[in-house]
């Protein structure tokens, strides 16, 4: 009896993987094989280093070219102001200390064709995130902000992807 079940499970979970694999399911982080409109891009830092660094090893590794200069490229981003925000939201009443905690990581993007025009104009991709502070445990919410930047980061990163995917040059 407990064969047939077990049986009868494994069989579900079977063709409801199937399922999730033939309809073209994939988690939003994962990029896995990209297909692009345009063959190569130029991508422009102004205080925006680390996105930069990591959106043009992401690109390369999806197989696009990624250029030098502008010259040659069909799309060039211009990324400028990469900052992360701390704020206090909220004090305790009682000791005074910081309770609750909010981070806002943002970049400007903009991108262009090779002969200047405007694909998408200045713009900012913000990411708010809070955390409650505990003054018990100062080392773990110390690893909670690092582990919420990383992940914001790394958001901030796969919507710029996103957005390079949807163009289409002529």
């Amino acid at each position: 009896m407990k064969s047939v079940i077990a049986f009868r499970s494994l069989a579900l979970l079977f063709i409801i993987l199937l399922f999730i694999s033939s309809c073209g399911f994939h988690l939003r982080g994962s990029t896995g094989d990209l297909t692009w409109h345009f063959q190569s891009v130029y991508i422009q830092s102004e205080a925006a280093d680390r996105i930069t660094r990591e959106l043009k090893s992401r690109l390369t590794e999806q197989k696009l070219q990624v250029l030098p200069t502008s010259e040659g490229a069909q799309v060039i981003v211009y990324l400028s102001n990469e900052t992360v925000d701390r704020r206090v939201l909220s004090v305790s009443s009682v000791s005074g200390k910081q309770e609750e905690i909010e981070l806002n990581y943002r970049v400007e993007i903009e991108i262009h064709k090779a002969d200047d025009s405007v694909i998408l104009g200045k713009q900012t991709i913000s990411l708010l995130r809070d955390y409650r502070f505990d003054p018990e445990a100062v080392l773990a919410a110390g690893g909670e902000e690092e582990v919420l930047r990383e992940d914001m980061f790394n958001q901030i990163v796969m919507q710029i992807i996103r957005q390079l995917q949807q163009i289409k040059i002529n």
